[in-house]
Order: structure tokens, then C-alpha cells, then sequence
């Protein structure tokens, strides 16, 4: 018990040390969020030309997984394609 100026000193330091990490983290949550408002992707620019032809990869994927899906499966496939279209 003679050490308690030691013992006071160290929790300070956890304590400053744990709102410098809280504070890093908001600040690092605010940008990513800002950062993905700015550069958001949608699902309609996934186009590339290939050989003279523009090719839609989100199509493809979906029409793939169509195939290779089971029957419960292409019955949502179907529900969100009436949606999106």
C-alpha cells in the first residue's frame, strides 16, 4: 500500500489510453462511412466490353447461379428478379 501514487499513475494511463482508442475508432467509423456514401457501386455499372460486345456481369452471375441453384433457390432468384426489374 505504499505505492499508491504508482497504482494512480497506471490507471490514468489505461484510462487516457482507452479514450485515445475510442476516439481513433469513431473518427475511423465517420470516415469509412462518408467514404462509402462518396464512392457507393451499383449494381447497374458492372459492365465491360469484350471483343466488341459489352458484357454484363451481374447478369451472368445471377443467370449462373440460376443454373446451378436448386428449385427453392430459383423460386427466390425469381422473387428478386420481379423486383429489380
Amino acid at each position: 500500500m505504499l505505492n499508491k501514487k504508482a497504482q494512480l499513475s497506471e490507471t490514468m494511463t489505461w484510462i487516457v489510453a482507452t479514450l485515445i482508442i475510442i476516439v481513433v475508432l469513431i473518427v475511423f467509423i465517420f470516415i469509412s462511412s462518408s467514404f462509402a456514401k462518396v464512392k457507393s457501386l451499383t449494381t447497374k455499372s458492372l459492365k465491360i466490353s469484350s471483343e466488341g460486345e459489352d458484357v454484363d456481369l451481374f447478369k451472368t452471375k445471377t443467370e449462373l447461379a440460376y443454373r446451378l441453384s436448386s428449385e427453392e433457390n430459383k423460386k427466390i432468384i425469381d422473387e428478386w428478379r420481379k423486383q429489380n426489374a
